[in-house]
């Protein structure tokens, strides 16, 4: 599957689609369930329009938008279990982002949650639930 979200296009493996059983899946809400449990430090989780967050960076694609984990977790695996998630309407942690200054052209940077995301756009939302996060690149 291609998934275009502004100017960036990637593609979500069709095999790994098939293996989340997300044949037929259509959203019956905005975006995927999460709950109050994953907030920090009791921030509220706000959904935000997945078309008000700026693609992720150039750093990000050339790395792998669905790339292992750093503790050595299969971007299959990863991708799979959030699919899942969303079918069997699990609670499932927000993304985090950060408002951008007025220059840019979108609301919002995403600065955790890359797969949480993409996955968000391929499954059919048209929102996320996020949290208030932390701009490592500031």
């Amino acid at each position: 599957m291609r998934l275009t979200h502004h100017d960036l296009s990637i593609v979500l493996e069709d095999e790994w689609l098939a293996e989340a059983q997300m044949a037929g899946f259509s959203p019956t809400s905005n975006a995927y369930r999460t709950d109050l449990s994953f907030s920090i430090n009791g921030e509220p989780i706000l959904e935000v329009r997945i078309a008000d967050v700026g693609p992720v960076g150039s750093v990000r694609c050339s790395i792998g938008i669905f790339r292992d984990s750093e503790d050595g977790v299969p971007a299959l695996e990863r991708v799979v279990k959030t699919l899942r998630g969303f079918r069997l309407g699990e609670a499932i942690p927000p993304v985090q982002i950060v408002e951008c200054g007025p220059d840019s052209q979108y609301p919002y940077k995403l600065t955790a949650g890359v797969h949480r995301f993409y996955c968000s756009l391929a499954a059919g939302f048209t929102h996320v639930p996020t949290l208030w996060g932390f701009d490592w690149n500031a």
